[in-house]
C-alpha cells in the first residue's frame, strides 16, 4: 500500500516526482518493483500482474482513495473523505488463500490489471488490522505532499511523514496567522 500511494508526490523542499501511474512504461517499471519488495517482506512468490492502459485510471483512483483513508484521523470530520474519486469507496477485492505445508497462510490475487493490485493492498490492509498495526501507516497531513510513511513514534501522533519539511511549513504558517491576529 505504501508503494503505491508514493507513487505520485509533491513534498516541499524536494523536487516533485512525476506520477509513476500516468504512462504504460513507469506503471509497469513501478509494479515490477513493487511486487518484488513485497515478495522479499512477505516471503511469498510475486504473482504475475500485468498493466494495460485501461487499468491506469482506476488504479490512481485506487491510489487516491487509500491515500484518503491513510489521511483520515479518528473522530474528524469525514466529509472530506466522501468526495474520494472512484466508483465506491467499498472495496471489492477476490484472492485465493492457500493454506501451506507448514500451517501458515499465503494469498494471491484472482483477478488482473489493477484489481489484482486492489487485492494485494486490500489483503495487506486486512493483515495490518489484524495485527493492529494499520494506525500506523498514515499519509502526510501536508496537502500538496502526501507520502505515505509508517509512523513509529511511541504514541502514534506523527502526521507529517518529516517535521522538517511538511511539518515546517504548516507550523509556520499557523505561527504567522497567530502573530497576524495579536497584532490585526
Amino acid at each position: 500500500m505504501q508503494d503505491l500511494v508514493n507513487t505520485a508526490l509533491a513534498a516541499p523542499g524536494k523536487p516533485t516526482r512525476p506520477d509513476l501511474l500516468t504512462d504504460l512504461g513507469s506503471a509497469r517499471s513501478w509494479l515490477s518493483d513493487a511486487l518484488a519488495a513485497w515478495s522479499a517482506a512477505t516471503g511469498s512468490p510475486a504473482p504475475a500482474i500485468d498493466l494495460d492502459e485501461s487499468d491506469l485510471a482506476p488504479l490512481r483512483d485506487h491510489r487516491e482513495l487509500l491515500r484518503a483513508v491513510l489521511r483520515a484521523t479518528p473522530g474528524a470530520d469525514t466529509a472530506a473523505s466522501a468526495s474520494v474519486p472512484g466508483p465506491s469507496r467499498d472495496i471489492a477485492a477476490k484472492v485465493l488463500l492457500t493454506v501451506t505445508p507448514d500451517g501458515g497462510v499465503r494469498y494471491e490475487p484472482l483477478e488482473s490489471g489493477w484489481r489484482a493490485v486492489r487485492a494485494l493492498t486490500s489483503a495487506e490492509t486486512l493483515l495490518a488490522g489484524a495485527a493492529g498495526t494499520a494506525p500506523r501507516l498514515k499519509a502526510c497531513a501536508y496537502p500538496p505532499c502526501g507520502l505515505c510513511f509508517y509512523d513509529s513514534s511511541p504514541n502514534r501522533t506523527r502526521v507529517w511523514h518529516n517535521t522538517k519539511t511538511c511539518g515546517n511549513v504548516t507550523n509556520l504558517r499557523a505561527s504567522r496567522s497567530r502573530r497576524a491576529d495579536l497584532t490585526g
